[in-house]
């Protein structure tokens, strides 16, 4: 009862084309000079280097989910 809400919603790269880069530059400094902590980057760092290298898991994993995959598949 007599209260409302205001959300504004910019896209950075209007104001500034270079923002992301600028932004990541900033974090790296920020995670390098203080340890202050980017939440998500150690899963995007990861998925990067699974895309790249592919993933390992052990043989009784793979047989599992193959034995699955040949159960349900059609």
């Amino acid at each position: 009862p007599g209260t409302g809400l205001f959300v504004l919603a910019v896209e950075p790269k209007l104001l500034d084309p270079d923002f992301e880069k600028r932004m990541k530059n900033q974090l790296d400094r920020l995670r390098r000079r203080y340890g202050v902590h980017v939440p998500g980057r150690a899963r995007a760092e990861a998925a990067e280097k699974a895309a790249a290298r592919g993933i390992t898991a052990p043989k009784a994993v793979v047989q599992r989910i193959s034995e699955f995959a040949a159960r349900y598949s059609s």
